[in-house]
């Protein structure tokens, strides 16, 4: 099911540069029953979410991301609180790095 197009914030905005700067192929806005996840990697199955002014609802973030992690397609979950490119890239190369160990 494909959602209308919206704007991104600026921090989505950075998030999906740096994902780009990583050379990491992602989507945006994909949907997941009844989730919406802001970028989705399929080739690692890693959802990327910014989490910027919503960020205190964690109990509903805590809800969504179990149910997300019982799909076939999502094994890793990133919520980024961070609003520079810089520590952005600090945070996505963290969570990447993770993923080899």
């Amino acid at each position: 099911m494909n959602l209308p197009p919206r704007d991104f914030t600026e921090q989505e905005l950075l998030i999906a540069q740096c994902l780009g700067d990583f050379g990491l192929r992602y989507d945006e806005q994909v949907y997941y029953h009844p989730y919406t996840v802001d970028f989705y990697i399929p080739e690692i199955k890693m959802v990327v979410e910014a989490d910027g002014v919503y960020g205190h609802l964690s109990k509903r973030d805590a809800i969504r991301d179990k149910a997300l992690l019982l799909l076939e397609d999502v094994e890793y979950i990133i919520h980024i609180k961070e609003k520079t490119i810089e520590k952005i890239k600090d945070k996505l190369w963290l969570e990447l790095n993770k993923l080899s160990q």
